[in-house]
């Protein structure tokens, strides 16, 4: 992915990473991600995007569509790092990851999880339109939110 040297950065970014399942990143780790980022697209049809300021073509994040590794089905990944934060980019990027899901790969539901202390990204899945569908309670403790939203083009639910 020629994106790789930007993602070593960003996947190193504790003010980002912590906030995501598997935490900050190694190089060799950020490298092995981005293969699996790669390997989703031909595999699944969906997968993963960076996402870049248009001035500058800076990173301000990652986003798309992942199989989660619990048993939710096929989540939104929105991570951005906090100076573009209240910028519009996660609703931005979580409306085209939804499009895509729905439009092309044709997808009945996705999902998205995010931490209850995780107030930017909460906000960012409802802007979305996702809906908050329950609250999860993991063996460490914390408190993690599933969000929903089913595809308005498919009836049958």
């Amino acid at each position: 992915m020629a994106d790789a040297d930007r993602l070593a950065v960003l996947h190193a970014d504790a003010r980002v990473m912590n906030l995501l399942q598997h935490g900050v990143l190694n190089r060799a780790e950020s490298d092995a991600m981005v293969a699996n980022y790669e390997a989703e697209w031909p595999a699944f049809g969906f997968g993963s995007w960076t996402a870049s300021e248009r001035a500058t073509g800076r990173l301000v994040g990652l986003g798309g569509l992942r199989v989660h590794t619990g048993d939710y089905g096929v989540a939104i990944r929105l991570a951005f790092t906090p100076e573009a934060q209240g910028k519009g980019y996660g609703p931005e990027l979580g409306r085209a990851s939804l499009a895509f899901a729905f439009e092309v790969a044709k997808l009945d539901r996705v999902v998205a999880l995010t931490r209850s202390d995780n107030g930017p990204s909460q906000r960012s899945l409802e802007k979305s339109g996702m809906v908050r569908e329950r609250e999860i309670r993991m063996q460490s403790g914390r408190i993690i939110l599933l969000y929903a939203l089913h595809n308005p083009k498919n009836a049958k639910r």
